[in-house]
């Protein structure tokens, strides 16, 4: 929301001071960038890392030629980013996915969301409605699941759908909450880390880079086409080879789910692909010892 970014705004110039004072800033976010070309912090080097890794067109933004050195997570953003124009030999290494290993060293169990073992589906509905399924396909996802509780289901969307819920529409019926199948939560840090993503059997979604994380471990994957999009050959909906894609929730959800197990060895080469593709993996070193080196090494002109 505008307030959201006002905010962000504020807290750049009312810390001026402390971002002078370091030689380096490594951001997920880009609005950082305004240090230089608002404030003249022309000495301060800023470093990009991802915080998705996605198919969006949002994915390959320009902005990131205004950071002097970006850590990128797979092959995927160099063919890419490179194709566009936008990357500088020297301003850039593949480092991977520094979020993985946390998860893997956690070791957490699986999270068992609900008292019974039929199978859960993990809704997972992106914020941009240039994209997304919420406003046209939601509450009928949701209908289904409350018509068939031989299904569970995790609604865990993209944190900024509820965050900023005016901007993008997001509005959700009290008509769900009480329903033993079926799970919500709009705001909760499982959101973020990974829980829900493991938590469940299937996954079900739109544009978001979430799948790629789903895919740590390839299950079946169902996606929403809520605006007739001609996806095929566009690259911006790579994910959507992943499964079936659906553009009725009514006469379609419940057969692909019946068929998702059946289905998926047909989807599991592209799934496996597009993981590798997406994030670069060694197995003798971490993606953030990698992403440290690659900045020690930038910073001293090596």
């Amino acid at each position: 929301s505008k307030f959201t970014f006002e905010h962000k705004k504020r807290i750049l110039k009312d810390n001026l001071g402390f971002f002078r004072s370091l030689d380096a800033l490594v951001a997920p976010e880009r609005n950082c960038r305004t240090l230089r070309t608002k404030y003249g912090l022309n000495d301060l080097k800023l470093i990009h890392v991802r915080h998705g890794a996605g198919d969006r067109d949002m994915t390959t933004d320009e902005h990131v030629m205004r950071f002097d050195f970006v850590l990128l997570p797979g092959q995927k953003y160099v063919d890419r980013l490179n194709k566009l124009g936008y990357l500088k030999p020297g301003h850039y290494a593949v480092t991977g996915w520094p979020k993985f290993e946390v998860v893997r060293a956690l070791q957490r169990e699986r999270r068992r969301c609900f008292d019974n073992d039929n199978p859960v589906v993990v809704y997972n509905p992106h914020f941009d409605q240039r994209v997304a399924s919420w406003t046209k396909m939601g509450r009928a996802v949701l209908d289904f699941f409350a018509a068939n509780p031989d299904y569970n289901l995790i609604l865990a969307p993209h944190v900024i759908l509820f965050a900023r819920r005016w901007r993008h529409r997001a509005s959700l019926p009290r008509r769900y909450d009480k329903l033993r199948n079926i799970l919500i939560d709009t705001d909760g840090a499982a959101l973020s880390d990974m829980t829900y993503m493991l938590a469940a059997d299937i996954y079900l979604g739109d544009g978001s880079s979430q799948v790629y994380e789903f895919l740590l471990q390839p299950r079946p994957c169902i996606f929403l086409n809520a605006h007739q999009v001609a996806w095929e050959n566009n690259h911006h909906y790579a994910h959507w080879n992943f499964g079936p894609v659906i553009v009725d929730v009514a006469r379609s959800l419940g057969p692909a789910l019946a068929l998702a197990a059946q289905t998926h060895a047909q989807f599991l080469p592209r799934q496996r692909a597009a993981f590798a593709f997406t994030f670069h993996e060694e197995p003798d070193s971490t993606a953030a010892q990698r992403g440290a080196d690659a900045i020690a090494g930038f910073l001293a002109g090596r």
